[in-house]
């Protein structure tokens, strides 16, 4: 039940005369109990509510006390209705206005000095009532002695309150739906498994999705009548394979699958239920996540980028479905390699957004997620880049399929997986993302996904088709749907204006003293820089060729890093980022999900702390805390199914639940680069051995990078900083080494800055080191940009010259 409390449950001076003006509007769910009560100081109600007559006709009823006064005129359903109550203190007298009603009730409100107030259900102490009707409620007016203190119009709110537009004073809904949500919350009016992954179309004219997955039947979901149906295929084949969507023309009432790899299409006959290729996929697809869209100027199909065989591409394929025109395809080497890009085409000009991949094209080499804004001339092929936004809120995401224009407000809609789905409004001609839709929060996890949006202009809906392809090929297949145009979401959020004043005044301060701050340190390094010039007497040091000290850097990694281990098979690296190779060397970190990469770290540096693992209660608080009992434990085991099935491709791996405690045990057939790090620290710590094999073994990991270091997980922090502290610790302790070999240091001295960029024995070892073998000018260079992120870093200047730093004793 819904509560509305006016100025926060704090009473309002009634004076001489005070008047409470509203519109509701009756729904039909439930025409019976409270509409409003109001409280006097004397602890006296007056109500509004909505009692039942004969032959079950509601009628309204205005109580004051346990007096009722009926209203005889039947309740009008789904319409709005003014009403207007009035306390007058000079007349002693309650009006109620109610439509067209008016009702003077005597009654010695002058007595009165106050009166609280609430819609629905009433919260007030000794005056809570239990039946409430399903009332809309808008444009809240107090008026006081003909003059409106207050106006809540109910629209535009901040969660569960609503401030007034004259004083900023708040209203309190408790359950409360606000209609104006309806277009910034998705629906959902579609969910179903389906045996096979479907290829999917939608007609935009009649509201119908169409879902294929075999050539023997045809789904059909109606959006206007919440129905399912199917046809049975007589004939013919749907030529489509995974990655493949349906697309419906409305132009020419047809429905087409295509295959880009084999160039191939089948238009589906409504008439005769049939498709009208004979023709079966029979290669493997190269296009996963492509973006596809029909282009009614030329009849053509256009897809862009994908993903296949360990591969991103850029590629813009035009198919003509009609006639004999031959494919074309061409590399549209302005935009990096991608899959899962927005777009939309306008006239003759196609607009992309998005994506994630890399330049080289290739899987393995750190892909990443894209937030640009690209045309392309489909006439003349030229590529025009709008925009790429560095400044992405709330997290990464991908695009869905389609984007929606706007000739209106010329921009477009998309279907963003940020915050488990949410729609984004996007322009050409400016940077950025807005909300448009709160979020969905579905979870996305599934060995394929796909997503989509679709606009149609006759119900004015937006549609959000979201397809869950597990593993063994079954598909969860929802569909969202929200109103159309949409709203920002910043526009509904209201602020407290008084509230925004003070913020505003307390931002223009801190913005003065960053100002201030500004000039003050800018005019004092650029005294210190003049000062430091000056004390340079060797401009022959500065020009040395700092290509020189790459080339060195790059030669002493290469040769820590060529002897020991092998990286391109069966091995799961922690150091310098997540990867998982299997037994071929293949690249499996796409299989893992964030939970289930959570889960293989979690078990890895629990049993590398202690033989026994993780308490299974332990590792339900770190993974599924937001879940009840029995669920977490369902999602344990659920997980720990799929990442056995997934290691089982790596090689020999146990995962063992042993008295409560679960670890994981590897066999010698695989790697873990920091599971070998950790064994050799405590070889280090037990023995206290000098073995320069096992130390060259052990930078070869350190070199690597540092732990997991694009993974942000609380719990995982602790172990980060107790690695760092094990590398920094052993590192320094075999740099003081007196039997330690120059080239031996320098590797330990590069390794130490992975971890720790500004550690002064690293400094003063490679520094010493370099100007002993007359690099002197790398040493200046060295010492110059760690001082810089000393600087940086800690905010205070370096303290020793580098001749402190070269003479100095470790």
């Amino acid at each position: 039940m819904s509560s509305l409390v006016l100025e926060n449950g704090n009473p309002i001076k009634l004076g001489d005369e005070l008047t409470i003006s509203f519109d509701i509007y009756n729904r039909k769910d439930c025409v019976f109990g409270n509409v409003f009560r109001f409280v006097t100081d004397k602890n006296e109600n007056i109500d509004l509510l909505y009692t039942v007559g004969e032959n079950d006709k509601r009628f309204p009823a205005f109580v004051i006390k346990e007096s009722i006064h009926p209203i005889p005129k039947e309740i009008a359903r789904e319409q709005w209705i003014p009403v207007r109550v009035t306390f007058s203190s000079k007349s002693d007298q309650i009006i109620l206005s109610y439509g067209a009603t008016k009702l003077p009730i005597s009654y010695p409100i002058s007595k009165s000095k106050s009166v609280r107030m609430c819609f629905g259900l009433c919260p007030f102490e000794n005056f809570t009532l239990s039946d409430v009707a399903s009332i809309n409620i808008k444009n809240i007016k107090i008026i006081k002695n003909k003059k409106t203190i207050r106006y809540w119009k109910l629209e535009k709110h901040n969660k569960q309150s609503c401030y007034d537009l004259i004083q900023h004073v708040p209203a309190i809904a408790t359950n409360a739906y606000w209609l104006i949500d309806d277009h910034i919350t998705w629906q959902k009016i579609y969910s179903k498994k389906h045996s096979a992954c479907p290829s999917i179309a939608f007609n935009s004219s009649s509201g119908i999705f169409y879902m294929a997955s075999d050539s023997k039947r045809l789904f059909i979901f109606d959006t206007n009548k919440q129905r399912t149906d199917s046809l049975n295929v007589t004939s013919g084949n749907y030529v489509v394979n995974s990655p493949n969507q349906l697309i419906y023309i409305p132009d020419k009432k047809k429905l087409i699958s295509y295959n880009i790899d084999e160039n191939l299409f089948s238009f589906f006959s409504f008439n005769d239920r049939s498709w009208s290729s004979n023709n079966k996929s029979v290669k493997e697809h190269s296009y996963w996540n492509n973006t596809a869209i029909y282009c009614p100027t030329d009849s053509s199909i256009v897809s862009f980028g994908g993903y296949g065989f360990y591969r991103y591409n850029n590629e813009l394929i035009k198919q003509y479905p009609y006639g004999n025109r031959e494919a074309e395809k061409i590399q549209l080497t302005e935009i990096s390699p991608r899959y899962s890009v927005g777009s939309a085409i306008v006239n003759n000009t196609l607009y992309l957004f998005g994506g994630r991949g890399c330049k080289s094209g290739r899987q393995e080499l750190s892909p990443k997620n894209y937030y640009d804004f690209y045309s392309i001339n489909l006439l003349t092929r030229q590529v025009n880049k709008l925009w790429e936004s560095t400044n992405i809120q709330g997290g990464d995401f991908v695009s869905g399929e389609n984007m929606i224009y706007d000739p209106r407000k010329k921009c477009f809609y998309m279907f963003a997986t940020q915050s488990g789905g949410v729609l984004m409004k996007i322009k050409p001609d400016s940077i950025g993302l807005e909300p448009m839709s709160l979020p969905m929060n579905i979870n996305f996890e599934s060995q394929y996904l796909y997503t989509n949006l679709y606009y149609s202009p006759k119900q004015k809906k937006l549609y959000a088709l979201i397809n869950k392809t597990r593993v063994d090929n079954t598909s969860d297949i929802s569909i969202y749907s929200i109103n159309y145009p949409p709203i920002s979401v910043n526009d509904l959020l209201q602020q407290n204006q008084t509230e925004e004043s003070e913020n505003s005044f307390i931002w223009y301060i801190i913005f003065a003293a960053i100002a201030l701050l500004t000039v003050i340190s800018y005019l004092y390094y650029k005294n210190k820089t003049i000062k430091k010039d000056v004390r340079l007497s060797k401009p022959t040091e500065q020009e040395v060729n700092i290509s020189l000290a790459y080339d060195i850097e790059n030669k002493i990694k290469e040769e820590c890093l060529s002897s020991y281990y092998d990286f391109s098979k069966q091995c799961i690296c922690l150091l310098g980022g997540f990867q998982v190779k299997d037994r071929e060397g293949n690249d499996i970190t796409g299989l893992f999900t964030p939970t289930l990469k959570s889960l293989l770290i979690l078990l890895i540096m629990y049993t590398e702390e202690n033989p026994k693992g993780i308490l299974g209660n332990k590792m339900i608080q770190l993974l599924w805390y937001d879940k009840s009992e029995d669920s977490a434990k369902n999602n344990r085991n659920v997980y720990l199914s799929k990442l056995r099935t997934i290691l089982e491709k790596i090689g020999d791996i146990e995962i063992i639940n042993q008295n409560s405690f679960w670890s994981i045990k590897f066999g010698k057939d695989l790697i873990c680069d920091y599971k070998e790090a950790m064994q050799y620290y405590t070889t280090i710590k037990e023995n206290h051995t000098y073995d320069e094999e096992a130390f060259n073994k052990l930078l070869e990991l350190l070199l690597r990078g540092t732990l997991l270091p694009n993974t942000e997980i609380d719990w995982i922090d602790k172990f980060k900083s107790d690695f760092s502290n094990m590398t920094i610790d052993t590192l320094c302790s075999l740099l003081r080494k007196e039997n330690t070999s120059n080239d031996f240091k320098l590797k330990i001295a590069d390794t130490i800055f992975q971890h720790d960029y500004i550690n002064e024995e690293a400094l003063c070892i490679k520094c010493s080191i370099l100007c002993e073998s007359g690099k002197k000018g790398l040493a200046k260079n060295l010492y110059d940009n760690f001082c810089k992120e000393y600087l940086n870093s800690l905010g205070t200047e370096y303290r020793h010259s580098l001749s402190d730093v070269i003479n100095m004793k470790l």
